[in-house]
């Protein structure tokens, strides 16, 4: 699968960090909307420190995936267990996971 240019990638993290902090004003009481918040936010800020070729930053993919999967796991449970939250923070958690599928390489920078 091909990777996105960097710029792009962290605007569409900033999108999506956008629409779930709108989400947490709405409903600031369920989680589903403060883990994607995290998890886009983690997506977003793990950008600088990959811009450094000579860096080791295997460890913030696990980070970014194992965040993704819990945002993912979590708003399912409060979608279909709750009933608190809509499909729409479904869609919000997994995009974490596939913005990780076409994420620039680090040694990329564009």
């Amino acid at each position: 699968m091909g990777r996105m240019p960097r710029s792009l990638h962290i605007l569409l993290h900033l999108f999506a960090l956008g629409l779930a902090l709108a989400g947490v004003g709405q409903l600031p009481s369920a989680v589903a909307p403060w883990v994607c918040l995290a998890a886009h936010a983690v997506g977003a800020l793990t950008h600088m420190p990959e811009s450094n070729p000579d860096r080791d930053v295997e460890f913030l993919g696990i980070v970014r995936v194992s965040l993704g999967v819990v945002a993912c796991l979590v708003s399912a449970g409060q979608h279909w267990v709750v009933g608190v939250t809509g499909w729409g923070y479904l869609v919000l958690a997994g995009s974490v996971l596939l913005l990780e599928m076409v994420r620039p390489m680090p040694e990329k920078l564009g």
